[in-house]
């Protein structure tokens, strides 16, 4: 169950000394698979620590699975095949992030540019959003409460739309104070808000791997390192590599989207999200969770952001994925940042207008946004499964596609060294094609054979057919190499993740 109690940053602490100690010793076999682990007692007396102490000391390695517990027999090593799957993981070390080259920076900045097939922004039709209901609820605001547009913009935000964000948020295991929110413009600037208030240049920040390419940036600009943690195979943050940098100290924060990545769509269980906040919080890391689309989570059931397994989780979210692109209201909640937070959004940009808060809160309140919620997941389920198939269908063997859990977006994987997805992306942009090249999900060039593709404008004739043409393209690519010809590229698709970037700034998130 999530746990939300405000308490005190636990610092690191003799239990995980002795943890990587007893590690090393199954490692290198002084404790062979299935013998049987010190008691609590026995490493309590060893190691002149409490009973509490001790036992989560065992504790820890059964959730490292490097043990297994046994009623009324104790602790023993877990069997030998579990060991071999728990091998010392290597550790990255992070990295400046280089300035981006020239091919790079011009591809960003057409990345969300006019185009007539729009599968390259991680957003939707306006068929998609309640756009008919915001616009009466504004005006009727503006009729009765004509001083919402007069007032002044400063403080954390509209209280009642707080009010409304704390309540909802129960329901996804969080016990949030209104008065630790604060409302941005868009979630964008609440990410950036979090990041300023948590490093200086120089620290380390861990990210998933295939990252937004708009966070990358952000690290960049803030002259922090990054560590990109590849995704295990089921598509989510690998747990272990994660952890792992957390008990070596290398990364001072996290930012992530446990729930729908981006760009491949996947929700972290709840068992790995509480693993992951606990060994955060006891080694003095700070997650920075972008919760942008757990709303748009396909079921019935909103999964839990990383914040209910933690109070000191900072939660960055808004509304421009649910209820329309436009409209750039996002918020923070933080229980150890939020007067930081909170000075640097009053010297930037100050305040968020005051009628677009109210028009969201009352969409909230009046309980237009949960059924609007569930006709917008259904619809995207629906969407994204038409383009995938076509995907499947159309493109080349080999090629690999995301299932998503919700979002937009579809990730697309060609086989490696088949693929230049920089010219195909310039291809499909000279024929009114976007997509989200994958090179711009990465510092390097891993993603070079993946693009990103949005099923939120639909599936019709004209999506098929540039489907169908993107397709083509990789086949003939693909032909093309293995004949040995070098000026064409060669690909595929996999999952694909777009956002909206304009050519005087970055896309909306």
């Amino acid at each position: 169950m999530p746990i939300d109690k405000a308490e005190p940053r636990k610092q690191s602490s003799r239990y995980r000394q002795i943890t990587e100690l007893i590690k090393q010793a199954i490692h290198t076999g002084l404790f062979p698979p299935n013998t049987r682990l010190p008691s609590v007692r026995t490493l309590a007396t060893q190691y002149s620590i409490s009973l509490t102490t001790a036992l989560k000391t065992l504790r820890t390695l059964e959730d490292e699975h490097y043990a297994v517990a046994k009623p009324k027999s104790g602790f023993f090593v877990a069997p030998q095949q579990h060991i071999q799957q728990m091998k010392p993981v290597v550790i990255e070390q992070p990295h400046e992030i280089a300035p981006l080259d020239e091919q790079t920076e011009l591809h960003m900045a057409m990345v969300g540019e006019n185009c007539r097939v729009r599968l390259d922004l991680a957003n939707g039709d306006s068929s998609l959003y309640p756009i008919k209901k915001l616009s009466l609820i504004m005006r009727q605001l503006g009729y009765s409460k004509p001083f919402l547009l007069g007032d002044t913009v400063k403080g954390t935000g509209y209280p009642p739309l707080k009010a409304e964000i704390a309540r909802r948020a129960i329901d996804y295991g969080c016990n949030i104070n209104p008065d630790n929110i604060l409302v941005t413009n868009g979630c964008i600037e609440a990410l950036s808000l979090s990041l300023r208030a948590t490093v200086k240049p120089g620290d380390a920040v861990a990210v998933e791997s295939p990252c937004y390419f708009v966070l990358l940036q952000m690290l960049r600009n803030l002259n922090l390192r990054v560590i990109e943690v590849d995704a295990c195979k089921e598509g989510y943050v690998d747990s272990e590599k994660l952890v792992a940098l957390f008990q070596r100290k290398v990364v001072k924060v996290f930012v992530t989207l446990a729930n729908v990545n981006n760009p491949l769509g996947k929700i972290i269980p709840n068992d790995k999200k509480e693993y992951i906040a606990r060994q955060a919080d006891e080694n003095d890391v700070i997650i920075i969770e972008d919760d942008i689309f757990g709303d748009t989570a396909f079921g019935e059931q909103r999964p839990f952001p990383m914040r209910a397994f933690s109070p000191h989780v900072i939660l960055c979210s808004g509304f421009s994925k649910t209820v329309a692109p436009g409209v750039r209201i996002g918020w923070v909640h933080s229980n150890n940042y939020m007067r930081k937070i909170t000075s640097l959004k009053y010297t930037s940009t100050m305040g968020s207008p005051i009628l677009s808060q109210a028009t969201i809160g009352e969409l909230l309140r009046n309980g237009g946004y949960d059924a609007h919620l569930r006709k917008l997941r259904r619809e995207l389920a629906s969407q994204i499964g038409k383009i995938r198939q076509a995907v499947l269908q159309k493109f080349p063997l080999g090629t690999k596609v995301s299932t998503p859990q919700g979002g937009y977006v579809l990730w697309v994987e060609m086989p490696e060294k088949t693929l230049n997805v920089r010219t195909l992306f310039i291809k499909a942009r000279n024929a009114g094609i976007g997509i989200a090249p994958g090179h711009i999900f990465a510092t390097d060039d891993r993603y070079d054979h993946c693009f990103r593709l949005n099923a939120g404008f639909g599936y019709n004739e004209e999506v098929e057919q540039a489907i169908a043409q993107l397709a083509q393209w990789c086949i003939q690519s693909q032909e093309a190499k293995s004949s040995g010809a070098t000026d064409e590229p060669t690909g595929g698709l996999e999952y694909i993740w777009v956002n909206k970037l304009s050519r005087t700034g970055f896309p909306g998130d």
